[in-house]
């Protein structure tokens, strides 16, 4: 893009339409944003929880319940961010679970296949007059633990895709689901220190 500005300002040159300080300016700004940008990190904690939490409960109130039910994260994501720049992070591995299996006398013989499992967060977040925009897209694929044996594993699969206006410092409700298994998932943003869009001047 810098060199396409540089030539076609040298054409204009040519012409007799642009001075060589003009030319200047345009390189200038070529090299230079226009304007700084706030960085934000993004931190979703998805929690598994041992009791049903109550209806009726506002957002605060879950969002007590959850931090005084003493349970541990078992996922935890912090993502840096910048508003209207798509940020996402994957971790997942392929894993070999068991399909079918065959027993002809003492020899068992099992069929496996591999199943992709992994946690997604997709972020993507936008200005807002009461704070920061921010719509979450978070997918989780898991084997559930209490397989045993030989016996089909079951892949526990949640998605949750929702929109919420975030207030730097305060932390936000995105989702509660399950009945056997209950997860809450939350999620807090903190404000960076601006960066310096030319740290040299």
């Amino acid at each position: 893009m810098k060199s396409f500005s540089i030539l076609l300002a040298s054409l204009f040159i040519l012409n007799g339409i642009l001075h060589g300080d003009e030319v200047a300016a345009i390189a200038e700004a070529t090299n230079e944003p226009q304007s700084d940008s706030t960085q934000y990190c993004v931190e979703l904690s998805e929690f598994e929880l041992q009791e049903p939490i109550a209806i009726g409960l506002n957002e605060t109130e879950v969002i007590q319940t959850i931090l005084q039910s003493g349970a541990k994260p078992i996922e935890t994501i912090r993502l840096i961010a910048m508003p209207n720049t798509p940020s996402n992070v994957r971790k997942g591995k392929q894993v070999a679970v068991v399909t079918s299996t065959m027993t002809r006398g003492d020899v068992t013989t099992r069929q496996t296949k591999d199943v992709e499992i992994g946690t997604t967060l997709r972020i993507q977040m936008g200005e807002d007059p009461r704070g920061v925009l921010v719509n979450i897209d978070y997918i989780t694929a898991r084997i559930e633990d209490d397989t045993k044996g030989d016996s089909k594993p079951d892949i526990l699969n949640s998605t949750i895709q929702t929109t919420l206006v975030c207030v730097p410092g305060k932390m936000r409700l995105v989702s509660t689901i399950g009945s056997k298994q209950l997860t809450a998932v939350v999620v807090t943003i903190h404000e960076c220190n601006r960066t310096e869009t030319n740290p040299s001047k």
